[in-house]
């Protein structure tokens, strides 16, 4: 186990960070940008590339034996350490580059030594989302924290009352999968929202403004900041078979929840 002061001063490297990435994209948003294609209805744009920039140089210099694993690919970076800092830098992009107002930076501090592992050890991690100045962020074992206050996920215990979140996978399969769901779920909760940006839609349930969130197909730098903020704000994460989520860069299955919800969302989506 890492002494605290570890755990603070990784905290503090990702708070720090993600507030200045985001401050950076916002600042950008609404001048013109550079917008490529990178896959199958997936783009990135120059603000995604000068975030991560950031992020790298002001880690490297603080923590110079760390490695990196990063959604945008940058073969000067290490892979390998200690600790490896898993960073999204502009989680939303596309509702970005349309001038939509729902996107964040998302960083985290993963025990490397777990890393080809089916769950490494997230130790610190942040959400910063700069269009409402909201840094989500915990430590291991120290709570979750929306700008310095604690947060909690909602006490909502009935699926008829739950909002759900989800996302459109960019695979056709998986989309499909997602529209069945819709159709299935639509009158078993409350209401279904499309978020558009998979790591601030986990912070909003780790803050209790959603119930559920489910995508079909995330990534590790999707994930490693929200779940460690989802389990220090007493929710539950899983798979959407219910067996315990399971790290990898092909694509993960991901639900999270408030907790009381959690199983019966899992027994009708196996229904």
């Amino acid at each position: 186990m890492r002494e605290i002061e570890d755990l603070q001063d990784l905290l503090a490297m990702a708070e720090g960070t993600a507030v200045q990435a985001g401050r950076l994209v916002h600042e950008l948003c609404n001048r013109p940008r550079t917008i490529s294609p990178k896959g199958f209805r997936d783009i990135v744009t120059d603000a995604d590339i000068a975030a991560q920039a950031l992020i790298a140089t002001a880690v490297r210099a603080r923590f110079p034996t760390h490695g990196f694993l990063t959604e945008e690919p940058d073969a000067q970076l290490p892979s390998s350490g200690d600790v490896i800092w898993v960073i999204d830098p502009l989680d939303g992009t596309t509702n970005y580059s349309r001038q939509q107002p729902v996107y964040c930076v998302s960083i985290a501090a993963v025990d490397g030594r777990q890393l080809n592992t089916s769950q490494p050890t997230t130790l610190a991690g942040a959400i910063y989302d700069p269009t409402r100045d909201e840094l989500f962020s915990a430590a291991q074992g120290g709570g979750a924290w929306l700008n310095g206050r604690p947060i909690q996920v909602s006490q909502v215990a009935q699926l008829s009352e739950a909002i759900l979140g989800l996302d459109w996978s960019k695979n056709q399969r998986l989309r499909q999968s997602a529209l069945n769901l819709l159709d299935r779920f639509a009158h078993d909760v409350y209401g279904i929202r499309a978020i558009g940006s998979a790591a601030l839609a986990m912070a909003w349930v780790a803050a209790g403004r959603l119930d559920l969130y489910l995508n079909y197909n995330l990534k590790p730098w999707d994930v490693a900041a929200a779940a460690l903020l989802l389990a220090e704000a007493g929710g539950r994460c899983s798979g959407a078979d219910g067996a315990p989520w399971v790290w990898r860069n092909s694509g993960i299955d991901f639900v999270a929840s408030n907790g009381r919800v959690h199983q019966a969302f899992i027994n009708r989506l196996q229904a």
